[in-house]
């Protein structure tokens, strides 16, 4: 037992120890208000939802700042109930930079398969991609690959603020010309006011020149989607390259970044590129001087016809197992079937109401004059985009066009609109890539209320049954007679009924287009049915077609006539479109974009700087103003090259080493931008000459 003098130094010491911390505390106090006021003055200047947010902020009764006995903060983790630090945490951070830095989390894209692109279309897209690849497959062949956190990067990606130990740290050991941090506790982004030095940080990247989102508060589901729309606005450069760092253990980032693994392929995708913008533009003047009905400023369905069932249909392997249900409740819905689905159906006695085609190219012409009689196509309505080739828009009874937004074509056909009219079309949102996109937007636009998938697959469980074998990919005996187009990597998922069904990047790209388009109608009483055995579409309420209970009756063909009658109008074929081309801009933008990239430059950064500048300057036409086509004739093009230019310069070797390689990529990219003005002189009313003769199997 201690003595009586022991047991009073062990109260002295206590007593001691408790006036330190009480000091400690109040120091810390001290500091702490002060921080906090010089950081919301920081952001009342460079981010003021974010001062008018904080700057009366109540956080949770979970909230926990302490001081720990060194002095330093510290803060009570929410998931786990205990410090997110160590009782040195400064140390503790700077280790954790360290081995990041070492070993970091690097997302790349591997270009090796762009060398061997067939270009069965003759485009100059894929001749320059193709050329591009051969060299980025030397650089592969010639140097080690490069693991390392470059001075300069293209982007870095933060996984939670904490207390903001890590971040000063971060931008000194590398300068990112795109900066995105993601806390989504605000309590912890509030606890930070008052123990990072943002203020520093902000000018820190202001002084750099570099581009900082701060998503404060966004839910860990929600911020793939926030990263992803990020990069459409501002360029899938942005991320092209990027460092990633996770500050604070958390199950939900790490899914997060797993889930960026899987759909990294989506930043990359669906942007079209120079001959597709071409044909976009030559389709859209053409099919302005048809007679054709447009869809309208207010498309919106009456009311009183928004239940009536729509069945889209579309060609995936499941579709077998369903004919029967369409075709017994085919006199009571709309049946709509996404392009070759109209051979399955009618090959089982079901004559379409719509039929909608997707593909802008001639042999979409050619599919339908060869898979289709005059006579069923005269029974049928046709739904398309304004880019579509323009003969397809004279093969059916009836055709309405809807405006595919982000396309040259639709921003001349805006532009022509707004001068004469100062008013301007809807597009549909979301349309793209699969022909069942296209379909769904439609009848989403229209405000259908009760949608139900059919053959919407988006993947197959056997490799064998890619589609309907009542389509004309199989013949008579159930042999595949034309391939399926492949592309992107081959990933399993999860399935709608399955557990999990096989797609590739391409289709899921359409399953993630699907899902983004239902978001966008929460709320609004949209019921869409997946009954496709094929993978799972969020928003979406799996259902067997064996278990379909209709409930709206009416007139079906009154209903296709509101829809033809309320949804389009006709298009005025008198906007003089060829008149807003504009030659003379679109050689001096290709010429700017040309003087930045010839820049003199001996490494990584000076390369990254030149090439970073002349895409800033094409996306400084991007929105609103006068010359948006001539931005979107560039823009899929300069983000398809960018992003294997970016994959050459930061994949392997030194950015001494690389040079060689880079500068050869470039010198391609900057003799198609030479040659880019007199080509659009010559070919913008060029229309598709792709064909297929779909007489012939492919197998």
């Amino acid at each position: 037992m201690a003595s009586l003098e022991q047991q009073i130094d062990q109260l002295t010491q206590t007593l001691s120890d408790n006036q330190g911390r009480i000091e400690q505390e109040a120091l810390f106090a001290e500091r702490g208000n002060l921080m906090f006021e010089n950081n919301m003055l920081a952001f009342k200047e460079y981010f003021p939802d974010i001062f008018d947010k904080f700057l009366t902020h109540n956080p949770s009764e979970k909230f926990n700042l302490f001081v720990n006995a060194n002095g330093t903060a510290n803060l009570i983790d929410y998931d786990t109930a205990v410090p997110m630090y160590s009782d040195n945490p400064v140390t503790q951070v700077a280790q954790q930079v360290k081995t990041s830095l070492a070993k970091p989390e690097l997302s790349r894209i591997n270009q090796s398969a762009v060398e061997h692109l067939v270009n069965e279309t003759n485009f100059l897209h894929v001749d320059l991609m193709r050329n591009i690849g051969a060299v980025y497959n030397q650089a592969k062949e010639s140097l080690e690959v490069n693991n390392k956190v470059d001075k300069h990067i293209p982007s870095l990606v933060i996984f939670g603020v904490g207390l903001g130990y890590h971040l000063q740290s971060l931008i000194e050991a590398t300068t990112a010309a795109y900066i995105s941090i993601f806390e989504p506790n605000e309590d912890y982004f509030f606890a930070s006011l008052f123990t990072f030095d943002w203020k520093r940080f902000l000018l820190t990247v202001d002084e750099q020149g570099g581009s900082l989102y701060l998503g404060i508060g966004v839910h860990e589901d929600e911020l793939y989607e926030t990263l992803y729309q990020r990069a459409q606005n501002i360029g899938a450069y942005s991320i092209a390259h990027s460092y990633f760092y996770q500050h604070y253990p958390s199950k939900k980032v790490n899914d997060l970044i797993a889930e960026i693994r899987l759909n990294f392929h989506q930043f990359f995708m669906g942007w079209g590129f120079y001959d597709d913008a071409l044909l976009s533009i030559a389709h859209t003047v053409k099919n302005t001087e048809k007679d054709i009905s447009v869809i309208a400023r207010d498309l919106h369905v009456p009311k009183d016809i928004s239940d009536y069932p729509i069945f889209i249909v579309a060609n995936g392997p499941s579709l077998d197992n369903d004919i029967g249900t369409i075709k017994a409740f085919q006199d009571k819905v709309i049946v709509v079937a996404c392009n070759s689905a109209s051979t399955a159906l009618i090959q089982h006695g079901i004559i379409p109401d719509f039929h909608v085609a997707l593909e802008r190219t001639k042999a979409t012409y050619d599919f339908l004059s060869y898979m289709l009689t005059d006579e069923q196509r005269e029974q049928i309505n046709l739904l398309v985009l304004n880019v579509m080739y323009p003969d397809v828009l004279d093969l059916f009874g009836w055709c309405g066009v809807a405006l595919k937004g982000n396309e040259a074509g639709t921003s001349l056909f805006h532009l022509g609109e707004f001068l004469k009219h100062k008013t301007i079309t809807p597009t549909i949102g979301y349309c793209n890539p699969l022909v069942g996109n296209t379909a769904l937007s439609f009848f989403t636009a229209m405000r259908f209320k009760q949608i139900y998938l059919f053959g919407v697959d988006n993947g197959y469980v056997d490799p064998e049954h890619h589609h309907s074998k009542s389509s004309y990919y199989y013949n008579q005996s159930g042999s595949t007679v034309h391939k399926p187009l492949k592309m992107g990597k081959e990933i399993r998922v999860k399935g709608n009924f399955a557990e999990s069904v096989i797609t590739d990047h391409f289709m899921h790209t359409g399953k993630e287009q699907m899902e983004r388009l239902l978001q966008s109608f929460q709320g609004t009483g949209l019921a869409c049915f997946n009954c496709s055995d094929g993978t799972y579409i969020e928003n979406t309420i799996p259902l067997r077609s064996s278990d379909i209970l209709l409930t709206h009756s009416g007139d079906k063909r009154a209903v296709i006539d509101t829809i033809k009658t309320s949804s389009f109008k006709e298009i005025d074929t008198d906007l003089n479109l060829e008149a807003l081309l504009d030659f003379d801009v679109f050689t001096e933008m290709c010429g700017m974009m040309v003087e930045f990239l010839e820049k003199p430059m001996h490494n990584r950064s000076d390369a990254l700087a030149n090439l970073l500048e002349s895409l800033r300057y094409l996306y400084s036409f991007k929105t609103g103003g006068r010359y948006v086509h001539l931005y979107l004739i560039l823009e899929g093009e300069a983000l398809y090259t960018s992003s294997v230019l970016l994959s050459t310069l930061y994949n392997f070797g030194d950015e001494k080493e690389i040079m060689p390689f880079y500068k050869q990529t470039l010198n391609l990219w900057i003799a198609f931008l030479k040659d880019a003005p007199q080509n659009y002189r010559e070919r913008w009313h060029k229309l598709s000459d792709y064909s297929f003769d779909y007489s012939k199997p492919s197998v």
